[in-house]
């Protein structure tokens, strides 16, 4: 199911990939890195939680496989952050990828410093609640696109953009023809 990706060095630009695909494959642009220079390149491992809720979130972080990139359909809602620099911590100590979350983040300073790949629609303070259960390993939303598990998830700068795990071979190929 979780495919590996090229090494991150090596990850093409979003903007190449949104090119070779002819499809849409680039997240709405309210998804941006929440720390200059953050990149990430890998295949998705989904969580959707109810708004606010990070109980489902911890779970993802304690169970994604190492090189993975958490994607996290939140509804888009922001009143409350769902990832911090200790959930960060936690995942780099895990050797995940990156994060993507269609929701709030916060301690933005501290993730920076770890050099843990944060993106996000927002920042905010305020902590998550932790009462009610998600699921993990479902297709789920994300900045505008359905995501699979399995999928190919790739951010810089320019954002981010996910491409379908049966179609990622066929468009890195098209990548060379550019």
């Amino acid at each position: 199911m979780l495919e590996s990706t090229p090494p991150l060095a090596g990850a093409p630009s979003t903007a190449d990939i949104a090119d070779a695909a002819g499809v849409p494959v680039a997240m709405h642009p309210r998804i941006t890195p929440v720390w200059a220079g953050a990149r990430v390149a890998g295949p998705a491992f989904t969580v959707k939680t109810p708004a606010g809720e990070h109980r489902a979130v911890r779970e993802a972080a304690e169970q994604a496989p190492s090189g993975a990139v958490i994607v996290v359909d939140a509804g888009g809602k922001t009143e409350r952050a769902l990832w911090g620099d200790k959930m960060s911590k936690l995942a780099l100590e895990r050797g995940i990828a990156g994060i993507v979350v269609d929701g709030a983040v916060r301690d933005v300073e501290a993730t920076a410093a770890l050099g843990f790949p944060v993106f996000a629609a927002a920042r905010v303070p305020t902590p998550p609640h932790r009462d009610r259960p998600g699921e993990t390993g479902i297709p789920v939303s994300c900045g505008g696109l359905t995501v699979s598990p399995g999928d190919h998830v790739y951010g810089d700068a320019d954002g981010v953009v996910v491409i379908p795990a049966e179609q990622h071979d066929e468009i890195l190929e098209r990548l060379s023809t550019l």
